[in-house]
């Protein structure tokens, strides 16, 4: 009988859903929503706008502005013969750090998977790579009332070199989105 392999990936990405959701979805904790929407430009120069994600969660608790699950999903392609794609998984808090007017820092952490292929110029044959890791992200929100904020901030993934069509070991991906807090 086969054997399932299980990666990194899913390892690290399934325990840190449920916990999440566990601590989101209990009525003890959860006194308000935290949603944001966000855009990805990246994983390399020239890739432009080739993602989006959201952020969903409570704010107002565990000592925290906010506390949340984060998704995104980056796609780039150059010139039909590099193609990447990039889906994270992480989990985030919000710190308030200034009150007014009111501003605050994002940290996250999860896992990247990645899959990539290539194409040889005069080939119609593609070669596959795929691969998991780490993942982090940092925003600074700049909040314009209560309840409506704009971030800016900067994915960082590690996904071993050898699996991937990327330049190194390390990509960065700028993000932007908007914060609502209700």
């Amino acid at each position: 009988m086969p054997r399932m392999a299980l990666n990194f990936g899913d390892t690290m990405k399934y325990p840190l859903i449920l916990m999440a959701l566990s601590a989101i979805s209990n009525p003890l904790f959860a006194t308000s929503l935290h949603f944001s929407p966000e855009i990805k430009m990246g994983p390399y120069f020239g890739a432009g706008i080739s993602g989006a994600g959201a952020q969903v969660g409570v704010a107002d608790k565990l000592g925290v502005d906010a506390i949340y699950l984060s998704y995104s999903h980056t796609s780039a392609e150059f010139l039909n013969y590099d193609k990447d794609r990039l889906k994270t998984y992480r989990i985030g808090t919000q710190y308030q750090l200034i009150e007014r007017p009111k501003m605050a820092l994002q940290l996250e952490v999860g896992v990247v998977e990645y899959n990539g292929s290539r194409r040889i110029i005069g080939s119609t044959d593609r070669r596959k790579r795929s691969g998991n890791g780490l993942s982090t992200a940092a925003s600074w929100v700049v909040f314009i009332n209560p309840n409506v904020g704009f971030r800016t901030g900067v994915d960082i993934n590690y996904v071993n070199k050898s699996n991937t069509y990327l330049a190194g070991s390390l990509s960065g991906i700028f993000s932007t989105g908007v914060v609502f807090q209700f």
